[in-house]
């Protein structure tokens, strides 16, 4: 049976210093304002009143985590794709595309319930590929390699669920997808439940200094 990778990201550890997305743009030469890989930034809090009337905040959490393509052992990218360019590798369960064959019609944008493909400056769809030239040289993915905290992992999806756990979805992340994706994640200590509602932060916004 072919193994299938899949991603493991610790919401507790990460610190949202992007430096994943950082790495995954320089390896993939991405222009501004295209991202394979993406970190949200979620938090939310309770409110309490004082005997007095004030509100007071308390349960306060706050957390960041990382996400690109899910390789997705169901993904509707490849089931949607009229043309079959969205392909899924049988030794391993990456998720690609193959340019020579993309018409750039979008549809694996529109079905992907994760919003991990999208349409480059070439009119082309683009997402996260596992950075599949490294893998097939026993190498680790960009993202993973980079990550100063460490709270980034892949492997086989079946040996990081034994290791972590089954959870692969958590707010801000679509949960019951229903396409399966090939992700763990490691939930953030104050939320573990997600019990207290909260409010994506992130910001989509890139800076861009130029040399004088």
């Amino acid at each position: 049976m072919a193994k299938q990778l899949g991603f493991y990201i610790n919401a507790d550890n990460c610190i949202g210093c992007k430096a994943c997305v950082a790495a995954c743009k320089d390896k993939n030469d991405l222009p501004l304002g295209e991202k394979m890989r993406r970190v949200f930034e979620y938090a939310g809090c309770d409110w309490d009143v004082s005997e007095t009337g004030a509100c007071m905040p308390s349960n306060f959490f706050a957390y960041s985590i990382s996400i690109a393509c899910n390789h997705c052992a169901e993904p509707a990218c490849v089931a949607s794709c009229p043309v079959g360019a969205m392909t899924k590798r049988e030794e391993d369960g990456i998720v690609y595309v193959d340019k020579e064959l993309c018409i750039g019609c979008g549809t694996c944008a529109q079905v992907c319930p994760y919003g991990a493909p999208y349409l480059g400056v070439d009119d082309l769809s683009c997402k996260c590929d596992f950075c599949m030239d490294l893998i097939d040289e026993g190498k680790t993915p960009y993202c993973v390699a980079i990550c100063p905290t460490r709270c980034l992992e892949f492997g086989d999806i079946e040996e990081l669920r034994a290791k972590y756990g089954n959870v692969d979805g958590i707010e801000p992340i679509p949960m019951n997808t229903g396409t399966m994706p090939s992700l763990v994640i490691g939930t953030n200590r104050l939320n573990p439940d997600g019990s207290i509602p909260g409010t994506l932060i992130t910001t989509e916004q890139e800076l861009v200094s130029e040399a004088v």
